[in-house]
């Protein structure tokens, strides 16, 4: 079985000081500048490479481009230095290598070229030694994505946070919602309050019955999506009201866990009498396990409903069903099963009446419980 030593460790041995020397010349650079921009960009590139494994379920292409990249030597330095955004970079980083580069400018005070040119060098670093490994591994060696899934708490706490910290004002955010995820009041606009208080009527009335349904709240027209960075570095894609921003907002909170406090999984739908999760499900549900796996200590309940269309027996069966269904893929997507329970409630706690085909369709829901954290 090929043994090799834990990625962050050989990564920062490769930044070696001829190296930096070298780079110094090169760049006009202080060399320790350079060694804090290398380390944090290849932190941040095997972070966002065990992602993209966990995202595509056919990573053929990476792992092969991965495999023909030969280990990173001196010898190479002008290649990557004269070549910016190599295929895997690209691959990996997609849309967001434009603003880490200008995070790094910003922090750094750097030109962007320099800024990209350390990219370079950091993604020929970087896959030179996954490369490395895929040429070398045994049958009985891990996988790529599992090699990375061992070393995430490493790889996660290499990642440069006093740069990404820079995000939200380089990235706009919603007005409504300030930089904490917390709501503050907006700004001209008397609406939302009203929905606010109406909200809170509606939970009031669901918490005297044992619970309490949080539902993100709806903008008119204007869009508030924004990146939400998580606690292992990764982001997210989210509008500032929707439950997933919720969910993490108590989770990062001081607010103790609470068996009233649960959360209605709004994009998760079924089918009438299945258990089987619609497609457009799949988006919330990678979000959920986003989530779990950047918050390793929190235990979640979910709770499975019916739309009250059939028995109250056939309804308690079903919805302890869709719940055990939803347990059963957050599981097969790389949680474990000691951190989720589930439980059917029927038809009980519909959020609105079944009394037409697109409310039934929302009562057909999962809720979600943080029951440690």
């Amino acid at each position: 079985m090929y043994a090799m030593e834990n990625v962050i460790t050989q990564q920062a041995a490769a930044i070696s000081p001829q190296l930096l020397t070298v780079l110094e010349q090169k760049l006009t650079m202080d060399r320790e500048t350079i060694s804090l921009c290398l380390n944090g960009m290849a932190a941040l590139i095997l972070q966002n490479t065990r992602d993209y494994l966990h995202r595509n379920d056919n990573s053929l292409r990476l792992r092969k481009l991965a495999r023909h990249t030969p280990s990173f030597e001196s010898g190479f330095l002008d290649e990557a230095l004269s070549k910016f955004s190599p295929a895997l970079l690209t691959m990996v980083l997609g849309h967001k290598l434009k603003n880490l580069t200008q995070l790094f400018m910003s922090f750094y005070a750097l030109e962007k070229t320099r800024v990209e040119r350390l990219f370079s060098v950091a993604s020929a670093m970087v896959f030179g030694l996954l490369g490395q490994y895929l040429r070398q591994r045994s049958m009985q060696s891990p996988s790529l994505k599992g090699w990375l899934d061992w070393q995430l708490p490493q790889i996660a706490a290499a990642q440069p946070t006093a740069v990404l910290n820079q995000l939200p004002a380089l990235i706009p955010a919603d007005p409504a919602v300030s930089r904490t995820g917390s709501l503050v009041p907006p700004k001209r606009r008397i609406w939302p309050w009203l929905m606010l208080v109406l909200l809170l009527l509606v939970s009031l009335l669901f918490s005297l019955r044992g619970f309490s349904v949080l539902q993100p709240m709806q903008t008119n027209g204007k869009s508030d999506v924004t990146y939400r960075r998580l606690a292992d570095g990764k982001q997210l894609l989210l509008s500032q009201r929707c439950v997933e921003n919720l969910l993490i907002t108590y989770i990062e909170s001081n607010a103790p866990t609470s068996e009233k406090r649960w959360f209605t999984l709004d994009r998760l739908r079924f089918d009438t009498n299945r258990t089987e999760l619609t497609p457009a499900s799949q988006e919330q549900l990678r979000n959920i396990v986003d989530i779990l796996r950047a918050y390793p200590n929190v235990e979640i309940r979910l709770g499975g409903y019916t739309d009250k269309s059939g028995n109250e027996q056939m309804d308690q069966r079903l919805s302890q069903d869709r719940a055990d269904a939803v347990r059963m893929a957050l599981v097969k997507m790389g949680i474990g099963e000691s951190r989720i329970t589930s439980e059917g409630y029927g038809s009980a706690y519909p959020l609105v009446p079944s009394d037409s085909e697109a409310n039934r369709a929302k009562n057909r829901r999962i809720d979600l419980r943080v029951v440690e954290k």
